[in-house]
């Protein structure tokens, strides 16, 4: 069967269109990585405390982005790294890297199966710490007070009679929750993971180990959030 000159040309166009190479670091990745120092500026235990720029290798498998940060870290043994792994949804967990351990293969590890079809691409990128905005709550508009409705049934469920809910005031992209609840028996202190959208949205509630209980308090209670 023939075709004319015109289909043949568009049937050679049609299978020839060029492959779009993924953007390397992720702009979305970054910028969650960028929310998540500012973040971290605000616990008694920044890991970045002090360094103003930083160097980082980057591991991207489709919509999973991995940071790993070059220099040594004030609080950490000298013999690791640290790293950063974000989703589409935000920050997915990462941890510390031994120095004498391929990186792509100890983030490639964090990573886990997701995605794992999908073509490696790594590349370096450089983040001026000086200049991330400071870290500040989400304004209180309607998708924010959805998400704090919804946070509340959660809590609500698993604290079972509590009188006061109060969690320390939170930006859409952050990945933690810190609360206070006031239950009959007493005053409990928790946090959970956190990620807006998913559902739910706190997940793996802990405690603070041999933190201070006055600290924590302090630390809600400075831009506090009430849920009940």
């Amino acid at each position: 069967m023939w075709i004319g000159a015109r289909a043949a040309v568009f049937l050679v166009a049609l299978f020839t269109i060029p492959c779009v190479e993924a953007v390397c670091p992720n702009p979305d990745a970054t910028a969650y990585l960028k929310h998540q120092i500012a973040y971290e500026r605000t616990l008694e235990l920044d890991p970045l405390r002090g360094l103003s720029l930083i160097h980082t290798d980057v591991w991207m498998r489709g919509p999973v982005t991995g940071f790993y940060v070059r220099e040594q870290l004030e609080d950490f043994v000298p013999n690791v790294r640290t790293t950063y792994l974000f989703g589409e949804d935000g920050l997915r967990g990462g941890g510390t890297c031994p120095v004498d351990r391929n990186w792509r293969q100890c983030i490639e590890g964090f990573a886990g199966l997701e995605h794992a079809n999908d073509v490696v691409t790594t590349c370096a990128a450089n983040i001026d710490t000086r200049a991330i905005p400071a870290w500040e709550p989400s304004p209180n508009d309607q998708n924010k007070r959805k998400i704090a409705a919804e946070l509340r049934v959660e809590i609500e469920a698993h604290w079972r009679g509590a009188q006061e809910i109060v969690i320390r005031d939170f930006n859409l992209r952050d990945n933690q929750i810190t609360m206070y609840l006031k239950m009959p028996d007493g005053d409990y202190y928790r946090g959970c993971g956190f990620h807006a959208t998913q559902d739910p949205h706190c997940e793996g509630e802990h405690g603070f180990g041999m933190a201070s209980v006055a600290k924590i308090r302090e630390w809600i209670f400075a831009r506090p959030y009430r849920l009940k």
